[in-house]
Parts: C-alpha cells; structure tokens; sequence
C-alpha cells in the first residue's frame, strides 16, 4: 500500500510548466470577427509533458477533464505581454488566414479583430506564441530556464487552439444567447458556503438544472444548427472548468464569456489612485464634487465584481457587432439579479430609444435593486458601443424572444415589473412597445420549451423529450419522479395565450406516463 502511495505522488509530482492558451470560441460573421484568449503557464508532471495527450481546445491534459476546478486554475501563472500568431485552418485542415502578430497584454489576455473576408463555416484557430514584449517576464522565464535547464516553456510554438465559427452576412436565423448561474447550473450563489463551493466543483459536480441541456441541444437540432453563446459573470479562471462541464453535457456552444475579475479590482485601484493624485481635478470639481466623484466610482466598482448589469451589456452590444444584421436573438436569463433588466436595456440601446448623452447620464445614475452598478467609464462605452451597433444595423432590435427562469431565489412577476418599471426613466414601458420583446417569466426547461413551441421554434415531440429527460434528474436536493414532473407542468407560470399549449404537453405527459415512456 505504502508503496503504491509513493508511487502515485511520484507521479503527481509538479516537475515542470507548459505554456497554454485558454482560448474557448468565437462567433463571428463574414466580414468582422476576432481570436480571444489568455496565455498562462501551467505545472505539469512528467507525464504531461506528452503533447499528443493535450487537448488545446479547452486547454486541459487527457483526464483532467473530470478533476479540474476553478480553484485549481485561480494560481496559474499569467505570462505578461506574449506576443502571438493567430492561424486560422478549415475543416479540411487547410491554413486560410494568418494574423500579424498580437500583443497580450500584462494578464496574458488577448484580442485581435480580423476584417479580412472568410466564407461561412466552421474552424479552427490557432495560437503560436513568438516572444515577449515583457523584460519583466523574459527574466523570470530566463531564471527558470537557468534553474531547471530544459523546460516545455522554451521549445513551444502552438499554445492553444479555439472553435470559430463564420455565420454568412445574410444569416437571418436565431443566435441564442444564455446566462449560466440559475439559468443553465444549478449553482448555490445565495449563501456564502454555496459560493465557496463553486470554486471545488469538478465539472461532473456541477449539476445542470433539469432539462436545460435538453432545451439547448433542441434549439440548435431545430433551428439549423444555431448557435448557442454563453455568458457568465463568473471569473475568467472558470473557463476551464465551464467549457469541461459543458461538454459533459453534450452542450455544442460557439462562445463562453467571463468577466476578468483580477483586471476589474485593478481598475479600481488604478482609478481610485488617479482620482486622489491629481489636483487638477479637485480644483475643476471642487473638494465635494471630488469625493462624491471618489465615493461613486468606488461603490460602483466594488459592486462591479459582484454585479453584472455593466459587464453583460457590455458583452451583449460588443457581441451584436459581430453577428449579422439580420440574425434573431434569443435571451435567457434569470430573476435573481438582474438579467430582465439587462435584456430590456440592451433592446432599447440597439433600436436607438436609448442613445446619447442622455443614455449615459441614465446609465450612470441607475440604481437597480438598491445599487450603484455602473460607472461612468463603463457607461460610456455602453453608449459608444449603441452607437456603433447602429451605424452597422441601423436602429434595428435583433431580440427576438426573452425568457426567463422563475427561481425561488428571485422576485415575483409583480415585484420584477415594479424593479422595472422604477429603474427606467418615466414615460418608458417596454410592456406596451411594440418594438420591445418583454421579458416572458417562467419555470425552467418546461416552460422555455412550451414558450418556444408556440412561437415556432420547437416541436411537440421536442417538447416532449426535453421534459423527459428531466425524469430521475435532481432538483434542490430531490429526485424529480412522475408526480414531482406533473406537478412542475401543471404549476406553470405562463402568460394565458400559452395556456393551450401547456395543456397539450399535460395530456401527452400523463399518456406517456400510463404507458411508462417516462420513468
């Protein structure tokens, strides 16, 4: 036993670090796309040092898929300023596109925005690393070659690879857009140990909510292969963990995106340190203005990392640059934060009810459910991303459809409509605009797919085999059997021009039921 014990630590034994990039996805149409990613160097045993067990699409070794956790990536190492080649290769493992070479930035994040026609498809992308453009980290990597001699560090040129996917200019079908906590996980974010234990979750730990797997591998089987995107105010070190648990769900998805937390508590320091260093400003401002300045960017900042109204309509707008005019939106969300606002605003600020100084001035004002969530830096660019959406699109609202989960965590239809209502300027109402898709408030996988049956998008039979996946799943600590299923149906939540439709799942599912096709 003692034996075995040594021989396994022996194994597990860090002897090295390899360079990786964590890239995810993209989606892109055919004249505007990118490349995004983080480089990072990573430990490895001796074993890993096979580079033919690698998958660089998630950036994880072979079997490390089902232990790794957001705690495990929270140390790895970023390589300051990388400079990279993007190479883009078709299916048929054709190069078709090189990038010039980019610049990483002091996190090793990088972006690089290619204008460069490419017919629609699928493919892969690249990243070769070149040099750095960091004397800081050229030493530190130059110390460790001197103390370990050869390493992995030293004699690599492909780093990591993403999925790209090209949507033609004239795409007019559905592009679906989802958040994850409480829309797709069934993740703790209410209490303190529940969010703690998100960082020690591997993927198989993290339990979809009931039938939204279903729900999401539907859409696309409907709809063409449309794509699925997802966005996450968690931190960009649960990449890899995300993207493995994805997978293990059976999840084919075009993009993943977290906020960059480390750079959003840096950004406040930073900010916050100008604001107190330079005279200048407290003479044009006064002293009063000044700290009133100090103390708003500070709340709206601090706040920032946990909220997610300036990051995801941030993303959203930045996003719609690089989907087709024509491309129709589905957003789900949920109602414990603020997803129902998000969606509405972003609607307004895409068909140009919302613009301007004005819109920014609103933005940087808005207190939603007793906060201050965005700051003027944060503002403006919301504002200058509507401007730049429109001058693409015109005053166009691509959104087509919203829905959202009814968790027990969040408020009722009644109370969200008052948050609305109270956190948009007077004389606006998105429930009685026609340009404007409201919110549709209901229970999960069931009630998104009776929703999207009725407007078109699914079937019956789709219906049908979302719900019965959702037989034998768990729910809140309870296995979901037959009557815990009819219950869930028949205490729907829906509009009453879905009526119909929820009755006809009823009667199937009880059919089903009786024969035992759902057990």
């Amino acid at each position: 036993m003692n034996e075995q014990a040594e021989s396994k630590s022996e194994t597990a034994k860090l002897v090295d670090k390899k360079r990786i990039a964590i890239c995810g996805g993209t989606l892109g149409r055919e004249n505007r796309y990118y490349v995004r990613g983080q480089v990072v160097d990573v430990g490895i045993t001796e074993e890993m040092r096979d580079d033919s067990r690698w998958d660089l699409l998630n950036g994880l070794f072979e079997g490390q898929e089902k232990e790794i956790t957001p705690f495990l990536d929270y140390g790895l190492e970023p390589v300051r300023k990388p400079i990279l080649v993007a190479e883009i290769w078709d299916e048929s493992d054709v190069l078709v596109h090189q990038s010039p070479e980019i610049k990483g930035d002091e996190g090793g994040f990088f972006f690089h925005e290619f204008t460069k026609p490419l017919p629609p498809g699928k493919y892969i992308f690249q990243i070769r690393f070149r040099k750095l453009d960091s004397y800081r980290q050229f030493t530190k990597d130059i110390a460790y070659l001197n103390q370990k001699g050869k390493s992995e560090i030293s004699g690599q040129s492909l780093i990591g690879k993403g999925k790209l996917r090209i949507l033609p200019e004239n795409f007019n079908g559905y592009v679906t857009t989802s958040d994850i906590d409480q829309t797709y996980l069934a993740t703790d974010i209410h209490s303190n140990k529940g969010k703690l234990s998100t960082l020690f979750e591997t993927p198989q730990q993290k339990l979809p909510l009931p039938g939204m797997p279903a729900l999401y591998r539907e859409i696309r089987l409907a709809t063409e292969d449309s794509p699925l995107c997802f966005i996450s105010a968690s931190p960009h070190f649960f990449r890899r963990t995300l993207l493995s648990t994805i997978q293990s769900h059976s999840i084919t998805t075009e993009s993943l995106h977290l906020k960059y937390l480390e750079g959003t508590i840096k950004g406040i320091v930073e900010k916050f340190w100008d604001s107190v260093t330079h005279p200048a400003k407290f003479i044009t401002d006064g002293i009063l203005g000044s700290m009133e300045r100090i103390r708003k960017f500070a709340g709206a900042s601090f706040q920032s990392l946990f909220d997610q109204m300036s990051y995801k309509l941030t993303i959203l707008l930045r996003d719609r640059l690089y989907l087709p005019t024509n491309a129709k939106e589905i957003l789900i969300g949920d109602n414990t934060e603020s997803d129902y606002l998000i969606f509405i605003l972003y609607q307004y600020i895409l068909c140009g009810k919302m613009q301007g100084k004005e819109l920014e001035d609103y933005l940087y004002r808005l207190n939603f459910l007793g906060r201050d969530a965005i700051t003027r830096d944060a503002a403006r660019i919301i504002r200058e991303l509507g401007e730049e959406n429109r001058n693409i699109h015109g005053d166009l609202n691509s959104v087509s459809l919203v829905l959202i989960n009814k968790t027990v965590h969040g408020p009722d239809q009644e109370e969200m409509h008052w948050n609305i209502q109270s956190a948009l300027p007077a004389g606006i109402d998105p429930f009685k605009q026609k340009e404007i898709h409201p919110y549709i408030l209901t229970e999960g996988a069931p009630g998104f797919a009776v929703v999207l049956q009725d407007n078109g998008i699914l079937d019956t039979s789709a219906v049908f085999r979302i719900v019965a996946e959702m037989a034998g799943e768990w729910m809140e600590g309870k296995v979901i059997d037959s009557t815990a299923l009819m219950e869930w149906i028949q205490n729907l939540t829906l509009p009453g021009d879905y009526q119909n439709e929820k009755d006809l799942i009823l009667e199937g599912l009880k059919k089903a039921l009786k024969k035992e096709e759902i057990s």
